[in-house]
């Protein structure tokens, strides 16, 4: 089975959505506000990512500037009692490759490897990653993405 792919054309240069990829105010600013990414520019650094009760965990395993973000999925879970297992992330890889096209443009072409249609997630994440892809883009083009916002604490 074919794992989850999905390419596209930005209009902004390899070093802006490689900056969207590494530093704590692209991550936040395309995918969740809720994230502990201080190390997202550094080898082996661990990433938190939320989404309110939901969660993951990634370790950057690569990284080639302008080029390629590669990070391992340690820890997840998908608060969902509609699934058997609430972290079939774990073990798979999230890569971005970049690609110049032209002066201004880049291709990313993102691959999920081991998020595979057989997950009882799959539905769902595809869908997840059509929206913060689309919101990656949204945001290295105009500086504004779409990213999941942080839940905010109820009074007592």
């Amino acid at each position: 089975m074919s794992h989850f792919q999905q390419s596209l054309t930005i209009d902004a240069t390899p070093a802006a959505v490689y900056a969207a990829l590494t530093t704590p105010a692209g991550l936040q600013g395309w995918w969740t506000k809720d994230s502990d990414v201080d190390a997202a520019n550094q080898l082996g650094g661990l990433l938190q990512f939320r989404f309110g009760p939901h969660y993951k965990q990634m370790r950057v395993e690569q990284l080639e500037p302008g080029r390629e973000v590669r990070w391992l999925c340690t820890v997840a879970h998908l608060d969902f009692d509609h699934l058997k297992r609430q972290d079939e992330w774990v073990g798979t890889q999230v890569h971005f490759h970049l690609t110049p096209q032209g002066a201004n443009h880049t291709r990313l072409d993102f691959e999920h490897i081991g998020l595979v249609p057989a997950f009882e997630c799959y539905d769902l994440c595809q869908g997840g990653w059509q929206h913060f892809l689309a919101s990656l883009q949204q945001y290295a083009q105009t500086g504004q993405g779409t990213p999941h916002e942080k839940a905010l604490a109820t009074a007592q």
